[in-house]
């Protein structure tokens, strides 16, 4: 059964990671778009599909359990994160490197609020990857880290999406923005049905 559902479970992670590119790439280009403007917006949706997938808690669903090791899930986890936080930085990065000019758009008090929100969802992207990696070292209690790695995952994927959608460039395409709306659904969902599952289990415990 292990070598049935694990080369499904990666290839569905992997197309569920890189449809977003796959459409950008099949749909009418933008026009007097340069290159690292595409790679840019390439980067940025790879990192949040990578991201997104990570704040649901792998580890405690059963589906998954029943097929990989928990520490196997929980490495992944890991891995994926900073893999991800690496895409999501390099989004705006490659941004300024080929024009310096928009990193007065990344201004929190002056940009456009569809800037604004993807400045703060990188923001709340490092907070919670510190404090992922330096929970120990912060003296972070694990209850209350769970509750702030919950709301900051949210709030990420909240102002990312406002932040797409906002930018349009893509997300004019239908199927992008649907796409992208059904992706939040599923995290959203996940997480919430992870968290009660977990809280109802110590209840009963």
């Amino acid at each position: 059964m292990d070598r049935v559902n694990k080369p499904v479970f990666v290839a569905l992670f992997i197309l569920g990671t890189v449809a977003p590119v796959l459409i950008m790439l099949l749909a009418p280009q933008p026009a007097l778009r340069q290159w690292w403007r595409e790679l840019s917006v390439a980067l940025g949706f790879i990192g949040l599909a990578l991201m997104g997938w990570q704040f649901v808690p792998l580890s405690n669903m059963g589906f998954l359990t029943d097929t990989f090791r928990r520490r196997e899930l929980l490495k992944f986890h890991i891995d994926v994160s900073l893999v991800a936080f690496c895409f999501v930085l390099a989004h705006p990065l490659v941004l300024v490197l080929g024009n310096p000019r928009y990193i007065v758009t990344f201004n929190l008090l002056t940009g456009v609020w569809r800037m604004r929100t993807g400045v703060i969802a990188v923001i709340l992207t490092m907070i919670i990857v510190g404090t992922c990696v330096w929970r120990a070292q912060l003296g972070m209690r694990r209850n209350p880290w769970i509750w702030l790695h919950d709301i900051t995952a949210v709030a990420i994927i909240g102002f990312s999406l406002h932040h797409i959608l906002g930018v349009g460039y893509y997300t004019a395409v239908p199927l992008q923005r649907w796409l992208w709306i059904v992706y939040v659904v599923i995290w959203a969902a996940l997480i919430i049905y992870t968290r009660a599952t977990a809280i109802n289990g110590n209840a009963n415990g």
